[in-house]
């Protein structure tokens, strides 16, 4: 009985620590090819498993609704995690809520701004700036 209460433990904790560690694996910055692909496979082993393990706790009938919900959980970082390493650049709700006048900064209607799917992104994706938003020595006025 105490090894079948580590093997749920295990399951849970592939669950609720997969998604959060594979999106903080994104955010470590490669330059060489092979240190890229080596991200990249841990990457999609611990999402692999999340998806695995979480989609089965979402869809068993027989568990409770806390064990759904975990699952739940699990699946969805996984997604955010895949989206943020192999599709950076895919916009789903954005394009979606402009459809029905909605922008993403919560206030309606078009902007004449030139930017279509919510606000201008004044910082990179790595944190720094882009040179061009006032702050930094290129962007001072």
């Amino acid at each position: 009985m105490e090894g079948l209460a580590y093997l749920v433990v295990m399951l849970m904790m592939i669950v609720i620590l997969g998604g959060p560690l594979a999106i903080l694996i994104t955010m470590i910055p490669t330059r060489h090819i092979l240190l890229t692909i080596l991200k990249r496979i841990v990457h999609g082993f611990i999402i692999a498993m999340s998806l695995m393990v979480g989609s089965t706790f979402l869809f068993n009938a027989e568990l409770p609704l806390p064990v759904h919900l975990i699952g739940l959980f699990g699946v969805a970082m996984a997604y955010i995690a895949i989206r943020r390493e192999y599709f950076p650049e895919v916009r789903i709700i954005g394009p979606l809520l402009s459809q029905f006048g909605l922008r993403r900064n919560g206030s309606q209607g078009n902007s004449d701004s030139g930017e279509q799917y919510g606000p201008v992104m004044k910082w990179r994706r790595n944190g720094r700036s882009g040179g061009n938003d006032g702050h930094g020595p290129e962007g001072q006025h």
